[in-house]
């Protein structure tokens, strides 16, 4: 029988255990058939995703989204308020959105068409994720705050992001995309931007009484200090649900 239960209590993890961490492999490579096998608006793919574990090599990439990607400002500007667990859970699975679809069926779509198919298509791939992570028993937090990406330092920050993909994945995406060239020529001329970030983790230490209005504090291993509120936010109420009850009382 399906475990409503599993949804009841759903919330977004805002700290997850450093101690219980383990990710099997297994469930590695269950997660990345279930991705590769999402469908996309028009067959269109304008994203891809990269999972970060905790090797040195990904806490890198991890630390720089946290530090430049995934916070907003509150306290009338003065605080930033990170989505801590980009940094801090035990694995993320990160949307990368690409300024060109890297796989076109449709070209002659406009450039307002590609735009739109490429955010539905992303909202399947972070919905159906999302799902997976919980019915697999993980916690997980789902950010969309990127605002640290699209401030004064945009630019800067959008070369430092793309070099960094480049250098490291620059085998695997090479394969990937030159089975699907397009118009444009698509390796050189695509410019890849951070999008939603799946943080996840075999276990919560949050608090899940509602989150008040003060900061919490949570420290690296580097000794930088990240600012977050812990706790549950206020839940939009969860009905939105038409003709279903008509069905099934």
């Amino acid at each position: 029988m399906l475990d409503k239960t599993v949804w009841e209590n759903r919330h977004t993890t805002r700290l997850f255990s450093e101690e219980n961490i383990n990710i099997p492999s297994d469930d590695l490579k269950y997660l990345e058939t279930v991705i590769n096998n999402i469908p996309s608006q028009c067959s269109i793919k304008s994203h891809f995703w990269i999972y970060l574990g905790q090797s040195a090599e990904d806490m890198k990439l991890r630390t720089w989204l946290a530090d430049n990607v995934f916070w907003i400002m509150k306290e009338n500007n003065t605080i930033k308020e990170h989505m801590l667990g980009v940094i801090q859970a035990p694995a993320i699975i990160l949307s990368i959105r690409c300024s060109d679809p890297w796989a076109n069926t449709e070209p002659d779509k406009t450039d307002e068409d590609h735009l739109e198919l490429a955010v539905r298509s992303e909202g399947f791939h972070a919905g159906v994720i999302l799902a997976t992570l919980l019915n697999m028993n993980y916690n997980v937090a789902t950010f969309g705050c990127a605002n640290g990406f699209h401030n004064k330092d945009h630019n800067e920050k959008t070369a430092e992001f793309n070099k960094m993909i480049r250098d490291r994945y620059v085998n695997e995406l090479e394969e990937l995309v030159s089975k699907f060239p397009g118009d444009a020529g698509n390796w050189d001329d695509i410019r890849f931007s951070p999008s939603i970030s799946t943080c996840f983790g075999p276990e919560a230490i949050d608090k899940q009484e509602e989150v008040g209005t003060v900061f919490e504090k949570w420290t690296s291993p580097s000794g930088k200090d990240y600012r977050f509120y812990n706790g549950v936010k206020t839940r939009t109420p969860a009905a939105a649900c038409v003709g279903f009850r008509r069905n099934y009382e």
